[in-house]
């Protein structure tokens, strides 16, 4: 069991640098971890088992955490249920778990990207940059928009502009606008949007329909539909929307 002077001796520095956690009881997937994202100027944390992990989160306040399934004690997935009861960081899931299912299962317990193990280091910080200028985008926005690029979502109204000019949109292409926007930055999978908008009995045959939504969203959306900057998909797992830093003149609207 992790003592409280192990946590103390984890508390760091007041320092602009966000504090990155690496769960993973490998030493050496650890150490090849810190070494790495130290040399981008992170400060790093370490946890080598699940309860070891709960008990740096809620003492050291982690910005993001980078998670290993394939825990010694508890399973990922469920540590991922306990981080969410109480945080909203960034869960970057790195695993050597390839199959669809096991990154569908991470992402609807909360957890924002899915890596698998090997990896590119060069992969991993970016991903790591992006999970927290997504969390930084997302803390900016108020309760009735949010604001990615030159887009203007509006989530208590069926209202949304780029750069200022009015996009009209069906209902069932604001529904899922909306839906992705409520939860900018994060993946969500197919079943969850599915489930979200049609119930739990049309996730046999409502795929198609989706995939159909998105493609109008698209065209409706993106200077260029076919390389989307802010509906994305992630292969076999669904969609997420792009939180952009604001631009051109939307920026000042």
């Amino acid at each position: 069991m992790i003592s409280f002077r192990m946590l103390s001796d984890q508390r760091l520095n007041p320092s602009a640098a966000p504090r990155i956690l690496i769960v993973d009881d490998e030493p050496h997937v650890r150490k090849f971890l810190r070494l790495s994202l130290q040399a981008e100027e992170f400060n790093v944390l370490e946890a080598a088992t699940a309860e070891e992990a709960i008990i740096i989160v809620h003492g050291a306040v982690p910005d993001l955490m980078i998670l290993d399934l394939g825990l010694p004690d508890i399973d990922g997935r469920q540590v991922i249920k306990d981080v969410r009861l109480t945080s909203s960081m960034p869960i970057l899931v790195l695993s050597g778990r390839t199959e669809d299912s096991e990154k569908i299962a991470a992402l609807e317990q909360g957890a924002d990207d899915y890596i698998t193990k090997p990896f590119a280091v060069r992969d991993l910080v970016k991903r790591v940059q992006a999970a927290l200028q997504q969390r930084t985008l997302r803390e900016r926005q108020d309760e009735d928009n949010v604001l990615t690029g030159e887009l203007d979502i509006h989530l208590r109204a069926p209202e949304v502009r780029r750069a200022g000019a009015a996009v009209v949109l069906d209902g069932d292409e604001y529904a899922l606008l909306r839906l992705l926007a409520m939860h900018g930055g994060r993946v969500l999978t197919y079943g969850h949007i599915v489930r979200s908008l049609w119930g739990k009995e049309g996730e046999p045959n409502r795929q198609r329909d989706l995939q159909k939504r998105v493609h109008g969203l698209r065209h409706k959306l993106e200077t260029e539909p076919a390389f989307p900057r802010y509906i994305v998909t992630e292969p076999a797992v669904g969609y997420r929307l792009e939180l952009l830093p604001r631009q051109g003149s939307a920026a000042g609207q």
